[in-house]
Formats: C-alpha cells, structure tokens, sequence
C-alpha cells in the first residue's frame, strides 16, 4: 500500500508539473517505446523493468478507487448488461477489477504493457475466473492487438495518465503517445461503446487528448465531464478520490 500510495503521489507530482530536482524526483510514466518509432522518455518510470518490479513488490491496490460501493454504481449505471464486452487497459495488481468479474462482468479483456504485470493480474484472478475471460496479454494501449469495433466498454482506471507521463519533461511527446491510446480506443470501441476513465494525476491532458481526437474525426461524445453526478441509488460521484470522465462512441 506505501508503495502504491507514493507512486500516486509522483504521478500527480508530474502531471501537474510540480517539479523536483532530477535528484529527488524522475518523471514518471506507465510505458516504455518498444518499438523505434517511440521516441524514449529518459526516467526510471518509463522503463518496463521497473514496472515488474513494482508488481513484484505489490501484490494488490485498487488504483484511485474500489469496486463495490465505490466505481460500481457509477459504471454499471452506463453498461448495465453484464455479458458485455470489456477492455480493461493496464490492468497491473488492481483488485478492484477481479471484483468486478466477481460482480459478473465476465467478459473481459485486459493487458499490461508490463509482463509482470499480467502475472500479477493472472495470480490476482486465479485460474477458476481466468478460463471464464475472454483475454488476458501483455500489450500496448498506443498500438491495441484487438479488431475494430470489438468492445462494448473501455474501463481505465489511471492507465492513461501514466501514458500521458510517458513523454517525461516533453509535453509535446507526452501528448502525442495519450492522443495515441485515445485514437486506439475509438477503433476498438462498438458505435455507442461507452469510454469509462478515472483519472486523477492528469484530468486535463485525458480531457484534452479526447477533444483534440474529436477536432480531427468526430468520433466521442461526452457524458460525464466531472462534475458531481448522483445515481438514481443515490450514490455521488464526490465519495471517490478521482475524476470521472466517460465518453459515448459515436
């Protein structure tokens, strides 16, 4: 859990542009280019290495937000058929998902740029829920191994702030490899699949990455913009320490 906590820390430390001496403080990223067409961020977070050991070292933490009670009545209010289809990017150690396959939202797909990520998710899930999945790999959100139109819903819990962090110091950069993620999933998304992200350390850059890729193709519109949302149970949007913006595939 300390662990986790503090990379939330340096993720927002970054992202908001909160700098600290190279020697206190590297940037952080989820991604490491592993291909030459990337250009490569010169911080320990960038590197997939790192990543692993990371996972290694925390077996579970539900990055900004639980399953029940918490994320749950927001999400299932917008995908409330169960037998959907779900990509779940940079699924890591986050226990929050395998609760919500326990919920019944068997159908997912989920992958990790780090392998020792998928392991984690892999012993996190067991092999009981594993055989009921649809996918489970290591795997790129800038450059997704899936078909068009595949998924009925995008679930991100943080996976994109930490792409955006992939281009370190260069905003420039950084911005090219969200605007990337955020083009595949319009590709892999269903006309009318919803984008779910909860995001936290990079509100702005998610917010502006979606709208940018709309000025280009119109292809999102916006449901959810932040601000405070009560569902018809009564749960608000305000009880979780994150943002959530979702977007309609149009």
């Amino acid at each position: 859990m300390l662990l986790a906590g503090l990379l939330l820390l340096l993720l927002a430390v970054q992202c908001h542009g909160w700098l600290l001496s190279p020697n206190v403080l590297q940037h952080p990223t989820r991604l490491r280019q592993s291909s030459s067409s990337y250009e490569e961020p010169d911080n320990q977070f960038g590197n997939q290495n790192y990543w692993d050991k990371t996972y290694t070292q925390e077996k579970e933490f539900s990055w900004y937000c639980g399953w029940s009670e918490e994320l749950e009545p927001f999400f299932t209010e917008l995908v409330p058929d169960a037998s959907a289809k779900v990509l779940i990017p940079g699924i890591g150690n986050d226990g929050c998902i395998r609760d919500m396959f326990d919920a019944g939202y068997t159908h997912l797909t989920a992958f990790d740029y780090a392998p020792e990520g998928v392991e984690c998710a892999k012993r996190l899930f067991g092999s009981s829920r594993l055989n009921l999945m649809d996918d489970m790999r290591v795997a790129d959100a800038r450059s997704l191994p899936y078909d068009d139109e595949a998924y009925d819903a995008v679930l991100d819990k943080g996976t994109l702030d930490s792409i955006y962090l992939s281009g370190g110091a260069d905003k420039d950069l950084a911005s090219k490899h969200l605007g990337m993620a955020v083009k595949e999933l319009a590709r892999v998304l269903k006309r009318g699949g919803i984008a779910f992200c909860v995001t936290a350390a990079c509100v702005d850059a998610v917010q502006e990455s979606f709208d940018e890729c709309n000025e280009e193709e119109r292809c999102w519109k916006q449901i959810r913009d932040g601000s405070i949302h009560m569902t018809d149970d009564g749960y608000t949007s305000n009880n979780i320490d994150a943002t959530m913006l979702v977007w309609e595939r149009i």
